[in-house]
Protein backbone atom coordinates (compact mmCIF):
# COMPACT_ATOMS: atom_id res chain seq x y z
CA UNK A 1 0.00 0.00 0.00
CA UNK A 2 1.71 3.60 -1.09
CA UNK A 3 1.16 5.01 2.34
CA UNK A 4 2.30 8.35 1.02
CA UNK A 5 -0.49 8.52 -1.59
CA UNK A 6 -2.88 7.64 0.84
CA UNK A 7 -1.59 10.25 3.10
CA UNK A 8 -2.00 12.83 0.25
CA UNK A 9 -5.90 11.46 -0.38
CA UNK A 10 -6.60 11.62 3.62
CA UNK A 11 -5.49 15.14 3.60
CA UNK A 12 -7.18 16.25 0.79
CA UNK A 13 -10.35 14.75 2.30
CA UNK A 14 -9.46 16.64 5.63
CA UNK A 15 -9.62 20.14 3.85
CA UNK A 16 -12.56 19.39 2.84
CA UNK A 17 -14.31 18.54 5.90
CA UNK A 18 -12.21 21.64 7.32
CA UNK A 19 -14.51 23.48 4.59
CA UNK A 20 -17.00 22.20 5.76
CA UNK A 21 -16.93 22.17 9.43
CA UNK A 22 -15.90 25.69 9.47
CA UNK A 23 -19.43 27.36 8.30
CA UNK A 24 -22.32 25.22 10.13
CA UNK A 25 -25.46 25.95 9.67
CA UNK A 26 -26.93 28.31 12.37
CA UNK A 27 -29.16 25.85 13.83
CA UNK A 28 -30.13 22.28 13.32
CA UNK A 29 -33.35 23.17 11.57
CA UNK A 30 -31.95 26.51 9.71
CA UNK A 31 -30.98 27.16 6.11
CA UNK A 32 -27.29 26.44 5.50
CA UNK A 33 -25.45 29.90 5.33
CA UNK A 34 -24.30 31.18 1.90
CA UNK A 35 -20.50 29.60 1.97
CA UNK A 36 -21.45 26.00 3.78
CA UNK A 37 -21.58 22.87 1.65
CA UNK A 38 -24.92 21.52 0.76
CA UNK A 39 -26.08 18.40 2.11
CA UNK A 40 -25.16 16.90 -1.31
CA UNK A 41 -21.20 18.17 -1.02
CA UNK A 42 -21.18 16.84 2.43
CA UNK A 43 -22.56 13.45 1.75
CA UNK A 44 -20.39 13.01 -1.36
CA UNK A 45 -17.40 14.12 1.15
CA UNK A 46 -19.05 10.92 3.37
CA UNK A 47 -18.40 8.98 0.72
CA UNK A 48 -14.76 9.82 0.55
CA UNK A 49 -14.20 9.10 3.94
CA UNK A 50 -16.55 5.94 3.76
CA UNK A 51 -14.12 4.95 0.46
CA UNK A 52 -10.74 5.99 2.40
CA UNK A 53 -11.85 3.71 5.47
CA UNK A 54 -12.65 1.08 3.27
CA UNK A 55 -9.29 1.00 1.82
CA UNK A 56 -7.34 1.31 4.93
CA UNK A 57 -9.02 -0.70 7.58
CA UNK A 58 -10.84 -4.25 7.62
CA UNK A 59 -15.06 -3.26 8.73
CA UNK A 60 -16.73 -6.23 10.01
CA UNK A 61 -19.52 -6.39 7.13
CA UNK A 62 -21.52 -9.34 8.77
CA UNK A 63 -25.46 -8.87 8.35
CA UNK A 64 -25.64 -10.33 11.44
CA UNK A 65 -23.51 -7.75 13.31
CA UNK A 66 -24.56 -4.60 11.30
CA UNK A 67 -28.10 -5.30 11.75
CA UNK A 68 -27.60 -5.01 15.60
CA UNK A 69 -25.69 -1.63 15.88
CA UNK A 70 -27.76 -0.05 13.21
CA UNK A 71 -30.99 -0.84 15.44
CA UNK A 72 -29.47 0.20 18.52
CA UNK A 73 -28.35 3.61 16.40
CA UNK A 74 -31.73 3.85 15.23
CA UNK A 75 -33.66 3.87 18.74
CA UNK A 76 -31.71 6.59 20.09
CA UNK A 77 -31.81 8.33 16.73
CA UNK A 78 -35.79 7.89 16.90
CA UNK A 79 -35.60 10.16 20.13
CA UNK A 80 -32.85 13.13 18.84
CA UNK A 81 -35.55 13.74 16.16
CA UNK A 82 -35.11 14.60 12.73
CA UNK A 83 -31.10 15.24 11.20
CA UNK A 84 -29.90 16.23 7.84
CA UNK A 85 -28.61 12.78 6.91
CA UNK A 86 -29.03 9.06 7.22
CA UNK A 87 -26.88 7.74 9.78
CA UNK A 88 -24.67 4.29 9.05
CA UNK A 89 -22.92 2.66 11.46
CA UNK A 90 -20.05 0.54 11.24
CA UNK A 91 -17.89 -1.92 12.96
CA UNK A 92 -13.51 -1.60 12.34
CA UNK A 93 -11.57 -4.53 12.86
CA UNK A 94 -8.98 -2.65 15.10
CA UNK A 95 -8.09 -3.42 18.77
CA UNK A 96 -7.31 0.83 19.76
CA UNK A 97 -9.94 1.87 21.85
CA UNK A 98 -11.81 4.44 19.38
CA UNK A 99 -14.91 5.47 18.05
CA UNK A 100 -16.29 8.51 16.08
CA UNK A 101 -18.38 10.09 14.58
CA UNK A 102 -18.03 11.08 10.96
CA UNK A 103 -19.80 13.93 8.45
CA UNK A 104 -22.79 13.12 6.64
CA UNK A 105 -24.17 10.41 9.79
CA UNK A 106 -21.13 8.42 9.28
CA UNK A 107 -20.37 6.45 12.73
CA UNK A 108 -17.67 3.85 13.59
CA UNK A 109 -16.64 1.94 16.91
CA UNK A 110 -13.45 0.00 16.61
CA UNK A 111 -13.59 -3.45 18.01
CA UNK A 112 -11.10 -2.98 20.63
CA UNK A 113 -14.03 -0.83 22.41
CA UNK A 114 -16.54 -3.12 22.21
CA UNK A 115 -14.28 -5.87 23.59
CA UNK A 116 -13.87 -3.41 26.60
CA UNK A 117 -18.20 -3.14 26.78
CA UNK A 118 -19.49 -5.40 29.31
CA UNK A 119 -23.21 -4.64 28.88
CA UNK A 120 -25.26 -2.97 25.87
CA UNK A 121 -26.22 -0.45 28.02
CA UNK A 122 -22.20 0.64 27.98
CA UNK A 123 -22.13 0.41 24.30
CA UNK A 124 -25.07 2.26 23.92
CA UNK A 125 -23.54 5.19 26.32
CA UNK A 126 -21.09 5.51 24.11
CA UNK A 127 -23.18 5.63 20.39
CA UNK A 128 -25.27 8.00 22.17
CA UNK A 129 -22.58 10.40 23.00
CA UNK A 130 -21.26 10.15 19.49
CA UNK A 131 -25.01 11.00 18.11
CA UNK A 132 -25.22 14.22 20.83
CA UNK A 133 -21.88 15.43 19.42
CA UNK A 134 -22.98 14.85 15.80
CA UNK A 135 -26.27 16.44 16.67
CA UNK A 136 -24.76 19.17 18.47
CA UNK A 137 -22.12 19.71 15.49
CA UNK A 138 -19.60 19.83 18.12
CA UNK A 139 -16.76 19.05 15.61
CA UNK A 140 -17.89 21.76 13.31
CA UNK A 141 -17.33 24.32 16.72
CA UNK A 142 -13.84 23.26 17.31
CA UNK A 143 -12.67 23.36 13.88
CA UNK A 144 -14.46 27.13 13.23
CA UNK A 145 -12.39 28.03 16.35
CA UNK A 146 -9.14 26.87 14.95
CA UNK A 147 -8.53 29.82 12.69
CA UNK A 148 -4.90 31.09 13.19
CA UNK A 149 -3.89 27.12 12.16
CA UNK A 150 -3.62 26.69 8.81
CA UNK A 151 -5.36 23.87 6.44
CA UNK A 152 -2.57 21.69 6.38
CA UNK A 153 -2.20 21.28 9.95
CA UNK A 154 -6.14 21.18 10.73
CA UNK A 155 -5.92 18.30 7.97
CA UNK A 156 -2.94 16.61 10.31
CA UNK A 157 -5.41 16.89 13.24
CA UNK A 158 -8.52 15.91 12.06
CA UNK A 159 -7.68 12.97 10.27
CA UNK A 160 -5.68 12.24 13.57
CA UNK A 161 -8.90 12.44 15.13
CA UNK A 162 -10.75 9.82 13.12
CA UNK A 163 -7.78 7.12 12.51
CA UNK A 164 -6.25 5.80 15.48
CA UNK A 165 -4.37 3.14 14.94
CA UNK A 166 -2.06 1.31 12.71
CA UNK A 167 0.66 2.93 10.33
CA UNK A 168 -0.67 5.74 8.18
CA UNK A 169 -2.33 7.59 11.89
CA UNK A 170 0.86 6.76 13.81
CA UNK A 171 2.40 9.36 11.23
CA UNK A 172 -0.80 11.40 11.00
CA UNK A 173 -0.76 11.65 14.78
CA UNK A 174 2.68 12.17 15.03
CA UNK A 175 2.09 15.20 12.64
CA UNK A 176 0.00 17.00 14.50
CA UNK A 177 1.35 16.00 18.17
CA UNK A 178 4.70 18.01 16.88
CA UNK A 179 2.97 21.05 15.72
CA UNK A 180 1.78 20.92 19.25
CA UNK A 181 -1.54 20.98 17.98
CA UNK A 182 -3.27 18.09 19.66
CA UNK A 183 -5.41 20.25 22.11
CA UNK A 184 -7.44 21.92 19.40
CA UNK A 185 -8.15 18.05 18.91
CA UNK A 186 -10.28 18.35 22.53
CA UNK A 187 -13.83 18.71 22.66
CA UNK A 188 -14.54 21.24 25.47
CA UNK A 189 -15.62 20.69 29.04
CA UNK A 190 -19.09 22.08 27.63
CA UNK A 191 -19.08 20.00 24.71
CA UNK A 192 -18.57 16.96 26.73
CA UNK A 193 -21.27 17.82 29.40
CA UNK A 194 -23.94 19.14 26.41
CA UNK A 195 -22.97 15.73 24.87
CA UNK A 196 -23.47 13.60 28.05
CA UNK A 197 -26.80 15.55 29.22
CA UNK A 198 -27.99 14.62 25.67
CA UNK A 199 -26.52 11.07 25.76
CA UNK A 200 -28.45 10.80 29.18
CA UNK A 201 -31.66 11.71 28.59
CA UNK A 202 -31.60 9.61 25.66
CA UNK A 203 -30.93 6.77 28.07
CA UNK A 204 -33.40 7.70 30.49
CA UNK A 205 -36.29 7.61 27.27
CA UNK A 206 -35.16 4.36 26.32
CA UNK A 207 -35.40 3.30 30.25
CA UNK A 208 -31.84 2.49 30.65
CA UNK A 209 -29.47 2.66 33.38
CA UNK A 210 -27.32 6.10 33.39
CA UNK A 211 -24.59 3.94 35.61
CA UNK A 212 -23.77 2.49 32.63
CA UNK A 213 -22.19 5.49 31.37
CA UNK A 214 -21.01 6.16 34.67
CA UNK A 215 -18.92 2.11 33.96
CA UNK A 216 -17.86 3.14 30.64
CA UNK A 217 -16.20 6.07 31.72
CA UNK A 218 -14.46 4.38 34.81
CA UNK A 219 -12.87 2.08 32.15
CA UNK A 220 -11.67 5.32 30.24
CA UNK A 221 -10.16 6.20 33.04
CA UNK A 222 -8.36 2.64 34.02
CA UNK A 223 -7.64 2.87 29.64
CA UNK A 224 -5.57 6.13 30.35
CA UNK A 225 -3.68 5.25 33.34
CA UNK A 226 -3.09 2.07 31.44
CA UNK A 227 -1.86 3.86 28.26
CA UNK A 228 0.33 6.38 29.84
CA UNK A 229 3.29 6.71 27.16
CA UNK A 230 0.73 7.03 24.01
CA UNK A 231 -3.08 8.07 24.94
CA UNK A 232 -5.33 6.14 22.83
CA UNK A 233 -7.26 8.16 19.91
CA UNK A 234 -10.60 8.05 21.49
CA UNK A 235 -8.98 10.16 24.84
CA UNK A 236 -7.14 13.04 22.72
CA UNK A 237 -11.30 14.15 21.65
CA UNK A 238 -13.27 13.31 24.92
CA UNK A 239 -10.18 14.10 27.57
CA UNK A 240 -10.70 13.87 31.49
CA UNK A 241 -12.99 10.88 32.20
CA UNK A 242 -12.54 11.65 35.87
CA UNK A 243 -14.96 15.04 35.48
CA UNK A 244 -17.22 13.28 33.28
CA UNK A 245 -17.56 10.67 36.10
CA UNK A 246 -18.82 13.53 38.50
CA UNK A 247 -20.81 14.99 36.15
CA UNK A 248 -22.89 12.04 35.68
CA UNK A 249 -23.07 11.39 39.01
CA UNK A 250 -24.30 14.63 39.75
CA UNK A 251 -27.06 14.16 37.55
CA UNK A 252 -28.21 10.96 38.59
CA UNK A 253 -28.08 12.39 42.13
CA UNK A 254 -30.43 15.50 40.54
CA UNK A 255 -32.41 13.52 37.96
CA UNK A 256 -32.65 9.91 38.81
CA UNK A 257 -34.38 7.98 36.07
CA UNK A 258 -38.14 7.37 37.14
CA UNK A 259 -38.29 3.68 35.42
CA UNK A 260 -35.12 1.18 34.61
CA UNK A 261 -35.96 -1.37 32.58
CA UNK A 262 -34.01 -4.60 33.17
CA UNK A 263 -32.36 -5.30 30.10
CA UNK A 264 -31.92 -8.20 28.07
CA UNK A 265 -28.28 -8.82 27.23
CA UNK A 266 -28.89 -12.44 25.40
CA UNK A 267 -28.40 -10.23 22.02
CA UNK A 268 -25.27 -8.43 23.11
CA UNK A 269 -23.99 -10.94 24.57
CA UNK A 270 -23.74 -12.76 21.54
CA UNK A 271 -22.96 -10.02 19.67
CA UNK A 272 -19.55 -9.67 21.75
CA UNK A 273 -18.62 -12.99 21.57
CA UNK A 274 -18.99 -13.04 17.49
CA UNK A 275 -16.68 -9.74 17.51
CA UNK A 276 -14.20 -11.34 19.70
CA UNK A 277 -14.26 -14.92 17.29
CA UNK A 278 -13.77 -12.81 14.18
CA UNK A 279 -11.21 -9.77 15.87
CA UNK A 280 -9.10 -11.51 18.68
CA UNK A 281 -6.77 -14.62 18.74
CA UNK A 282 -8.90 -17.49 19.75
CA UNK A 283 -5.95 -19.43 21.03
CA UNK A 284 -5.79 -17.27 23.44
CA UNK A 285 -9.50 -17.23 24.25
CA UNK A 286 -10.34 -20.75 23.75
CA UNK A 287 -8.37 -21.66 27.17
CA UNK A 288 -10.30 -18.76 29.38
CA UNK A 289 -13.41 -19.85 28.02
CA UNK A 290 -12.95 -23.87 28.73
CA UNK A 291 -12.05 -23.02 32.04
CA UNK A 292 -15.09 -21.04 32.84
CA UNK A 293 -17.58 -23.32 31.45
CA UNK A 294 -16.35 -25.86 34.04
CA UNK A 295 -17.39 -24.15 36.34
CA UNK A 296 -20.30 -25.30 38.53
CA UNK A 297 -24.05 -24.26 37.72
CA UNK A 298 -22.79 -22.26 34.58
CA UNK A 299 -25.12 -22.97 32.05
CA UNK A 300 -27.59 -21.72 33.93
CA UNK A 301 -26.19 -18.69 35.62
CA UNK A 302 -24.11 -17.95 32.39
CA UNK A 303 -25.25 -20.26 29.68
CA UNK A 304 -23.50 -17.48 26.73
CA UNK A 305 -20.37 -19.01 27.78
CA UNK A 306 -20.44 -21.65 25.81
CA UNK A 307 -22.10 -19.70 22.58
CA UNK A 308 -18.89 -17.69 22.84
CA UNK A 309 -16.51 -21.29 23.02
CA UNK A 310 -18.81 -22.63 20.09
CA UNK A 311 -17.98 -19.29 18.09
CA UNK A 312 -14.30 -20.27 19.01
CA UNK A 313 -14.60 -23.87 17.97
CA UNK A 314 -15.99 -22.49 14.26
CA UNK A 315 -13.80 -19.93 13.86
CA UNK A 316 -10.74 -23.16 13.94
CA UNK A 317 -13.43 -25.37 12.56
CA UNK A 318 -13.59 -28.15 15.00
CA UNK A 319 -17.64 -28.31 14.22
CA UNK A 320 -18.28 -31.28 16.31
CA UNK A 321 -17.19 -29.74 19.56
CA UNK A 322 -18.74 -25.75 17.80
CA UNK A 323 -22.35 -27.54 16.70
CA UNK A 324 -22.32 -29.67 20.98
CA UNK A 325 -21.74 -25.98 22.41
CA UNK A 326 -24.37 -24.14 20.39
CA UNK A 327 -26.84 -26.90 21.48
CA UNK A 328 -26.61 -26.48 24.93
CA UNK A 329 -27.46 -22.84 24.15
CA UNK A 330 -29.95 -23.84 22.01
CA UNK A 331 -31.66 -25.91 24.39
CA UNK A 332 -31.29 -23.24 27.23
CA UNK A 333 -33.01 -20.56 24.87
CA UNK A 334 -35.26 -22.72 23.03
CA UNK A 335 -37.42 -19.71 21.45
CA UNK A 336 -34.49 -17.52 20.43
CA UNK A 337 -34.54 -17.92 16.39
CA UNK A 338 -31.44 -16.33 15.79
CA UNK A 339 -29.46 -19.26 17.61
CA UNK A 340 -31.18 -21.49 15.30
CA UNK A 341 -29.35 -19.53 12.24
CA UNK A 342 -26.37 -20.28 13.90
CA UNK A 343 -26.75 -23.78 13.83
CA UNK A 344 -27.62 -23.52 10.06
CA UNK A 345 -24.95 -21.59 9.39
CA UNK A 346 -22.72 -24.02 11.14
CA UNK A 347 -23.70 -26.32 9.11
CA UNK A 348 -23.44 -24.53 6.06
CA UNK A 349 -19.63 -23.93 7.06
CA UNK A 350 -19.05 -27.75 8.09
CA UNK A 351 -20.47 -28.78 4.76
CA UNK A 352 -23.86 -30.02 5.64
CA UNK A 353 -25.83 -28.00 3.00
CA UNK A 354 -29.07 -29.37 2.94
CA UNK A 355 -29.05 -29.59 6.60
CA UNK A 356 -28.35 -26.32 6.27
CA UNK A 357 -31.24 -25.53 3.86
CA UNK A 358 -34.02 -27.12 6.56
CA UNK A 359 -33.13 -25.09 8.95
CA UNK A 360 -32.96 -21.63 7.34
CA UNK A 361 -36.12 -22.55 5.44
CA UNK A 362 -38.14 -23.05 8.69
CA UNK A 363 -37.12 -19.97 10.60
CA UNK A 364 -37.69 -17.92 7.11
CA UNK A 365 -41.32 -19.34 7.86
CA UNK A 366 -41.11 -18.00 11.38
CA UNK A 367 -39.49 -14.99 11.29
CA UNK A 368 -39.59 -14.00 7.56
CA UNK A 369 -37.62 -10.22 7.90
CA UNK A 370 -34.33 -11.33 9.62
CA UNK A 371 -31.65 -10.36 7.50
CA UNK A 372 -28.91 -12.63 8.96
CA UNK A 373 -31.42 -15.42 8.56
CA UNK A 374 -32.18 -14.56 4.55
CA UNK A 375 -28.78 -14.45 3.79
CA UNK A 376 -27.47 -17.63 4.43
CA UNK A 377 -31.16 -18.95 3.14
CA UNK A 378 -29.80 -17.78 0.04
CA UNK A 379 -26.14 -19.37 0.47
CA UNK A 380 -27.69 -22.34 0.72
CA UNK A 381 -30.45 -22.34 -2.18
CA UNK A 382 -26.98 -21.18 -4.17
CA UNK A 383 -25.09 -24.24 -2.91
CA UNK A 384 -27.46 -26.80 -4.04
CA UNK A 385 -28.34 -25.19 -7.20
CA UNK A 386 -31.17 -23.24 -7.14
CA UNK A 387 -29.09 -19.94 -8.59
CA UNK A 388 -32.08 -18.24 -9.50
CA UNK A 389 -34.09 -18.44 -5.95
CA UNK A 390 -31.03 -17.61 -4.59
CA UNK A 391 -29.91 -14.81 -6.65
CA UNK A 392 -33.65 -13.24 -6.01
CA UNK A 393 -33.28 -13.12 -2.64
CA UNK A 394 -30.08 -11.65 -3.16
CA UNK A 395 -31.10 -8.88 -5.21
CA UNK A 396 -34.08 -7.95 -2.11
CA UNK A 397 -31.38 -8.07 0.01
CA UNK A 398 -29.44 -4.99 -1.60
CA UNK A 399 -32.46 -2.61 -0.17
CA UNK A 400 -31.66 -3.79 3.39
CA UNK A 401 -27.81 -3.95 3.07
CA UNK A 402 -27.09 -1.28 -0.15
CA UNK A 403 -22.95 -1.76 0.65
CA UNK A 404 -22.45 -5.37 1.24
CA UNK A 405 -20.00 -6.11 -0.88
CA UNK A 406 -20.15 -10.09 -0.19
CA UNK A 407 -23.96 -9.53 -1.03
CA UNK A 408 -22.80 -8.19 -4.58
CA UNK A 409 -20.11 -10.53 -5.24
CA UNK A 410 -22.68 -13.65 -5.21
CA UNK A 411 -25.21 -12.02 -7.58
CA UNK A 412 -22.34 -11.05 -9.38
CA UNK A 413 -21.35 -14.81 -9.71
CA UNK A 414 -24.76 -15.92 -10.28
CA UNK A 415 -25.89 -13.20 -12.77
CA UNK A 416 -22.64 -14.44 -14.87
CA UNK A 417 -23.30 -18.16 -14.07
CA UNK A 418 -26.75 -17.28 -15.54
CA UNK A 419 -25.71 -15.71 -18.90
CA UNK A 420 -26.06 -11.98 -17.78
CA UNK A 421 -22.55 -10.68 -18.59
CA UNK A 422 -23.18 -7.42 -18.14
CA UNK A 423 -24.81 -7.37 -15.13
CA UNK A 424 -22.64 -9.70 -13.52
CA UNK A 425 -19.72 -7.41 -14.40
CA UNK A 426 -21.91 -4.47 -12.71
CA UNK A 427 -22.44 -6.13 -9.56
CA UNK A 428 -18.89 -7.52 -9.28
CA UNK A 429 -17.96 -3.76 -9.73
CA UNK A 430 -20.22 -2.78 -6.66
CA UNK A 431 -18.46 -5.91 -4.72
CA UNK A 432 -15.27 -4.25 -5.54
CA UNK A 433 -15.86 -0.51 -4.72
CA UNK A 434 -17.67 -1.38 -1.71
CA UNK A 435 -14.43 -3.75 -0.89
CA UNK A 436 -12.23 -0.59 -0.99
CA UNK A 437 -10.74 -1.68 -4.67
CA UNK A 438 -11.54 0.96 -7.51
CA UNK A 439 -9.72 -0.30 -9.74
CA UNK A 440 -10.71 -3.84 -9.92
CA UNK A 441 -13.92 -1.84 -9.95
CA UNK A 442 -13.23 -0.07 -12.91
CA UNK A 443 -12.18 -3.03 -14.57
CA UNK A 444 -15.36 -5.21 -13.92
CA UNK A 445 -17.29 -1.99 -15.38
CA UNK A 446 -15.33 -1.93 -18.63
CA UNK A 447 -16.31 -5.47 -19.23
CA UNK A 448 -19.65 -4.67 -18.51
CA UNK A 449 -19.58 -2.14 -20.81
CA UNK A 450 -18.38 -4.09 -23.99
CA UNK A 451 -21.23 -4.35 -26.12
CA UNK A 452 -24.07 -3.74 -23.77
CA UNK A 453 -26.30 -0.61 -26.09
CA UNK A 454 -25.56 3.10 -24.96
CA UNK A 455 -28.77 3.82 -24.06
CA UNK A 456 -29.67 0.59 -22.17
CA UNK A 457 -31.00 1.47 -18.53
CA UNK A 458 -27.55 -0.78 -16.88
CA UNK A 459 -25.17 1.16 -18.84
CA UNK A 460 -26.11 4.51 -17.31
CA UNK A 461 -26.03 3.11 -14.28
CA UNK A 462 -22.44 1.25 -14.82
CA UNK A 463 -21.53 5.13 -15.84
CA UNK A 464 -23.05 6.76 -12.81
CA UNK A 465 -20.60 4.21 -10.89
CA UNK A 466 -17.61 5.14 -12.66
CA UNK A 467 -18.53 8.97 -12.30
CA UNK A 468 -19.14 8.07 -8.71
CA UNK A 469 -15.55 6.53 -8.24
CA UNK A 470 -13.81 9.07 -10.06
CA UNK A 471 -15.23 11.89 -8.07
CA UNK A 472 -13.80 9.66 -5.06
CA UNK A 473 -10.12 8.45 -6.62
CA UNK A 474 -9.89 12.27 -6.78
CA UNK A 475 -8.82 12.68 -3.00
Amino acid sequence: MNHHKTLRRLTAYILCVVFLLGNPPAGRFSPPQAQAFSIGEEREVGEKLLSIIRKEFTLLDDPDLAEYVKNLGQQTLQLAGPQFFDYHFFIIDNKEFNAFAAPSGLIFFHSGLIDLCDTEGELVSVLAHEIGHATSRHIADRMSKSGKINATSAALMLAGLLFGGGAISQAVVTGAMAGGLTANLKFSREDEEEADRLAYNWMQEEKRDPADMVNMLKKMRRVSRYHRKQVPTYLLTHPEPENRIGYIEDLIVQYPPEKIQTQDEFAYQRFKYRIQALTRDTQSILPILKKKTEEPGILQSDPMVFYGLSQIYLANRDYQRAEDNLQKVINRFPNRHILKTDLGRLKLEAGETQKALEIFQEINRLAPSETYNTYYLAKALQQTGEQTQAVLIYENLTERMPTYAKLYQEIGKIRAALGDKALGHYNLALSQYYDGSSSSARYHLDQALKGLPEKDPLSIKIKDLKNKIDRVDKM
